[in-house]
């Protein structure tokens, strides 16, 4: 109340000086930009500076705690407002691509707001925000326990490591396994009986793999987890062997200095005949989603064109979404201005984006499915957001599973929301072959508050937009990363592969009997067909 009646009486001492100074205009000028300063509120300022490259945040979103000592500095250096113990020079450290951030001035060097201003900005953000979340918890009598799959570990995995990526080959020959312990990475394979055929050692994590007939093309992180000053650029490698043989001998490197690629495709997108690559490079500051077209020939065989030069694209589709008979691709990004973007392939690799979907800068979008829920013959979107990596994790009940319904013209309406804290990834399958189309997602960042498990569910659709929610009913300690559904024991129906990366850390410990189930992976084998 005290700082309102000073603020009152300096406006009015303004006034009063505007009517009777005895100077110039420029002097009345100043006077009266530094009045409309001050009885600009904070609310207004926010709104003004902080939805200029993403959805406003609302102070509701994040507990006072997080917007004070998280988020607000991290935004305070996008205006070049930087903390005493942590100059612009260290921020530069941490980038990957120091060079294109630099250019791209998006730390400036000077302030670009008055220090009176994001002051103002600050006080209204921690006045509004609530002491705490709301906490999203399952109630017990609303969860089912997983029946219909049985546990099978392989006898190897306890020589894996913490997993990065699980992938079965198109042929169905063979489980492959990204992993990575430290700076170095891996590469397993293992056979139709789960025993390793082949174990590569790969220069950092892999993130992802595609398959050729005597090659593999990895996607590697680079620096998967940064450290100021000794991030790595990563690079898109070909494992390569000789036709007949089942072990890979060499390689060669494709592409390099990306940033912290996550996932490649390789696809005929422009329609000649020929793979494209597509790459979705997440990044940290710079990143992009970039096409790679094949043009065949052998002096310059890729054209470079750059979709969307941002940092934060983390899966993308290839999917007709116009039905013209042109193949699109569908891409999620996160790291700010969050959303699904559509690129509509007008031919002659021109594409125009179209954004269907923009979430605020807290959700922490991960992770989309394309599927076709209500079976009109357009593809909705099963969206999910729970990364918490950014800031010490903390509880968000809007973290979960969405359904996006098409109208069939590339307009998204949700119609269906699960809550679920840290969802990692997500996807849509029919697992029990009942026609209709079950929902699976795993949490890498669950409440860990919580005693009971969060961080896997089965999602059994009942009836359209109505799912009965299943748990593991065993209490592993794998912190899941990613899973791959795959006809693992070629038997005809869809199994799960789950894959950890660190251990689950929470009040219950597994019993003693369940222990060895506690590999860096789980195979869930479908009992839906019997024999």
């Amino acid at each position: 109340m005290r700082n309102n009646k000073i603020q009152s009486l300096w406006v009015i001492f303004l006034c009063l000086l505007l009517h009777s100074s005895c100077g110039g205009p420029r002097e009345k000028e100043a006077i009266q930009k530094q009045m409309e300063r001050n009885v600009i509120s904070g609310k207004e300022l926010s709104k003004k500076h902080c939805q200029s490259c993403h959805l406003y945040p609302e102070p509701s979103e994040l507990d006072k705690k997080t917007w004070e000592r998280s988020v607000l500095p991290l935004m305070g250096r996008l205006f070049g407002v930087y903390e005493s113990e942590v100059p612009r020079s260290k921020i530069l450290e941490g980038a990957i691509n120091r060079k294109a951030v630099e250019e791209s001035n998006m730390f400036p060097e000077t302030p670009s707001i008055s220090s009176e201003d994001w002051q103002k900005i600050k006080d209204y953000y921690l006045a509004e925000a609530p002491e705490v979340l709301n906490q999203t918890i399952w109630e017990a009598n609303e969860i089912g326990h997983l029946e219909g799959f049985e546990m099978v570990e392989p006898e190897e995995n306890g020589k894996l490591q913490n997993i990065t990526f699980l992938k079965t080959a198109p042929n169905q020959k063979g489980i492959y396994i990204g992993g990575a312990s430290g700076k170095r990475g891996s590469l397993t394979i293992l056979n139709n009986a789960n025993k390793i055929s082949q174990m590569i050692p790969l220069p950092s994590a892999p993130t992802d793999i595609a398959f050729g007939k005597d090659e593999l093309s990895i996607s590697l992180a680079g620096s998967l987890r940064l450290s100021p000053g000794k991030n790595k650029f990563g690079d898109l490698i070909t494992l390569l062997r000789n036709p007949g043989e089942l072990h890979y001998s060499s390689f060669r490197k494709f592409l390099s200095q990306l940033n912290r690629p996550v996932q490649t495709v390789f696809e005929d997108v422009t329609d000649n005949g020929l793979n494209d690559i597509l790459v979705a490079e997440f990044g940290y500051y710079t990143g992009s989603l970039t096409l790679f077209e094949n043009s065949g020939n052998p002096e310059h065989p890729y054209k470079k064109t750059t979709l969307k030069n941002v940092a934060g694209a983390i899966h993308a589709v290839v999917k007709d979404m116009n039905g013209d008979g042109k193949k699109d691709i569908v891409a999620l990004f996160a790291q700010g201005d969050e959303g699904i973007s559509i690129f509509y392939n007008e031919g002659e690799g021109q594409f125009t984006e179209e954004r269907v979907l923009r979430f605020p800068p807290t959700y922490g979008s991960v992770s989309f499915d394309l599927v076709d829920f209500n079976k009109d013959g357009h593809l909705d979107i099963l969206y999910g957001n729970g990364d918490n990596g950014d800031y010490p994790p903390i509880a968000k009940p809007y973290h979960g599973l969405r359904i996006f319904e098409n109208d069939g013209k590339n307009n998204f309406k949700q119609v269906y929301f699960f809550p679920m804290n840290g969802v990692n990834k997500c996807a849509a399958a029919d697992f029990d072959q009942d026609g209709q189309i079950d929902i699976v997602a795993i949490a890498y960042f669950p409440d860990f508050n919580l005693s009971g498990r969060q961080d896997f569910v089965y999602l059994k659709q009942e009836s359209p937009y109505a799912y009965q929610p299943k748990i593991l009913n065993t209490k592993l300690d794998a912190r899941w990363i990613t899973f791959e559904i795959g006809d693992i024991d070629l038997d005809g129906d869809l199994d799960l592969l789950l894959g950890s990366n660190g251990k689950y850390d929470n009040k219950a410990n597994p019993s003693e009997e369940l222990k060895k189930l506690n590999g860096p992976m789980l195979i869930l084998q479908n009992l839906e067909i019997q024999h």
